[in-house]
């Protein structure tokens, strides 16, 4: 059974670090972390704070490779995509080896995150645990609880894989008209084959609309 934590961690052992400090006063949002090997990709809205500091703190962020705005609303909120280099390890590294996914990340004053992250089930909550012991990496553990709906459990007969394949596409703007992004873009980001991505996203919209529009008499 899968199981949802709630953490508080701090700022410099996650990501954007360097841009928070530069920018503090920018409200950040994560909707979306694509972690690789190598790389990480968080898709997030920011707000309440001066975009032009912001921009340039991220410009002038050694740790990221590349930055996109997907969006933007009335100059008040902007989306983004930023490719973030990880090479190092990190709170996220522990939380990709649990095989855990970030439903939310919020930082409201640059000096830390509150996290919503689903666990595969406690194993993997303990194997997280165990990780950021052995590395002195420091963080609150707020609540722990089951999913009570089916976005949470990532359910509606959705592998993990076709999840995330489905997610990154979605805040990627795979989706929009016109897209955003290509599945050869999308797959790098994932760290997987174009073809390996393309038969995910098949899979998962079949066992998505099976389980929400589409029904057996």
């Amino acid at each position: 059974m899968s199981v949802l934590a709630e953490l508080t961690v701090p700022a410099n052992e996650f990501v954007l670090a360097d841009t928070l400090s530069s920018a503090p006063g920018m409200r950040i949002e994560i909707k979306r972390v694509v972690a690789g090997t190598e790389r990480v990709t968080p898709y997030f809205w920011a707000s309440d704070g001066d975009f032009e500091e912001f921009e340039t703190a991220l410009r002038d962020d050694e740790t990221i490779a590349d930055i996109l705005t997907l969006e933007e609303q009335e100059g008040d909120e902007r989306f983004y995509r930023v490719t973030w280099q990880s090479n190092v390890e990190s709170l996220m590294t522990g939380i990709s080896d649990a095989k855990a996914t970030i439903l939310e990340a919020v930082s409201d004053d640059g000096e830390q995150w509150e996290l919503k992250v689903l666990f595969p089930n406690r194993d993997a909550l303990s194997t997280f645990h165990d990780y950021c012991l052995e590395r002195e990496f420091s963080f609150r553990l707020d609540r722990v609880y089951e999913p009570e709906n089916p976005e949470e459990r990532g359910s509606y007969g959705v592998t993990e894989d076709q999840r995330e394949a489905l997610t990154a596409a979605y805040d990627g703007g795979y989706f929009d008209v016109p897209r955003e992004t290509d599945l050869s873009e999308l797959a790098d980001d994932l760290g997987i084959s174009r073809n390996a991505l393309s038969a995910r996203l098949r899979r998962g919209h079949r066992n998505l609309l099976g389980n929400t529009l589409v029904h057996d008499e």
